[in-house]
């Protein structure tokens, strides 16, 4: 129990959570590492011919060479949110009001039936060329990580969703659920993003908890996993987990721009709760001052287990990472916060 339980008996206990430490301790390396502007990139792939798929804006643009040219592919009519590549070379694509479309491997459309009763989708994966399984995070309109570190109801799922159009539901009843992943043994990963745990999509079993960071995307790496992290897990909003009243308050009367809660955006802002306490010496941010906002990707082994990091501290500006994926050798990750594709060597 939390102390203020123990003297008071109210709230919650407050939850474990992995510090930045050890084999997590801070480094500088998405800060040191090259990178190229995208307009509004939200999510990345790699192709079955080894090229870069990136979802900027409503555009799918192809990246063959980092110092080379994007080549756009295919424009969508919406905001690409996610994308999935299967086996064979097919692309789905998602985009904003639950939107879906697939395309064949010259980038023309494939014939895939449409209406998939999606909500807010974020991540998909292949279970083979004719299906695709989906995370719906169930939370709609702006504000997404506020709403996801305070709403309580579980309106996220897991479908599967046919070429023929049909639906089935694998897991509902799950936490703002963000990322997915097919491990070698072909089970279903799903990431849900402010419990900060990694589950078995089918089973509903929780198989790494307590991760330091909000959990988005998880994609394989040799050896094991890369995990984006939208933020940090800070401690005051942990913290704020056990004080019920003071929540409903603040959600009751404040807007969620306002909410003490996670964020993308890592500029300085007097009308932000904690912000003056990042001002140090001579105005500069230190590295290790309170943020709200914080840039984490985290290595995992094939057991889930943290094997290293790739960080942007509270002085950086490469926040919010979306999307992180292996590529020739090195991590290719999307940082919403700054706009760009970083390219950081494997160590």
């Amino acid at each position: 129990m939390s102390f203020l339980q123990t003297v008071f008996g109210r709230g919650r206990p407050a939850r474990q959570t992995m510090t930045l430490e050890g084999v997590l301790g801070p480094n500088q390396r998405l800060e040191e590492a090259r990178a190229r502007l995208t307009q509004q990139g939200r999510a990345v792939a790699v192709a079955t011919d080894g090229a870069l798929l990136l979802g900027d804006g409503n555009k799918l643009t192809r990246i063959a060479d980092w110092e080379g040219d994007c080549d756009v592919v295919y424009r969508a009519g919406a905001l690409i949110i996610a994308l999935a590549v299967s086996p064979a070379g097919a692309v789905a694509l998602f985009g904003e009001g639950g939107t879906f479309g697939v395309l064949a491997p010259d980038f023309s459309v494939a014939d895939w039936a449409s209406g998939n009763g999606l909500i807010a989708p974020t991540d998909a994966a292949f279970l083979s060329e004719d299906e695709l399984v989906v995370v719906d995070s169930g939370i709609r309109g702006g504000d997404f990580l506020a709403r996801a570190a305070w709403e309580e109801a579980e309106t996220g799922s897991v479908v599967s969703i046919a070429r023929n159009g049909r639906r089935r539901v694998i897991r509902d009843g799950l936490h703002a659920p963000a990322g997915l992943c097919l491990d070698p043994a072909g089970r279903i990963l799903v990431t849900e993003l402010e419990r900060a745990c990694i589950r078995d999509a089918v089973s509903g079993e929780v198989l790494r908890a307590g991760l330091p960071g909000y959990a988005a995307r998880l994609r394989q790496r040799p050896g094991g996993y890369l995990l984006s992290c939208l933020a940090r897990r800070d401690p005051l909003i942990e913290f704020l987990k056990t004080e019920e009243a003071f929540v409903r308050e603040m959600k009751a009367t404040i807007a969620p721009e306002s909410w003490i809660a996670p964020r993308i955006d890592p500029r300085f802002s007097h009308a932000l709760p904690i912000e003056m306490g990042a001002t140090r010496l001579f105005g500069a941010v230190k590295a290790w001052a309170p943020s709200f906002s914080y840039g984490l990707v985290i290595e995992l082994d094939r057991d889930l287990n943290p094997t290293g990091s790739l960080q942007s501290r509270a002085n950086g500006s490469r926040h919010a990472i979306a999307d992180a994926v292996h590529w020739n050798g090195a991590t290719v990750a999307l940082s919403l916060a700054t706009g760009e594709l970083l390219l950081a060597e494997d160590r």
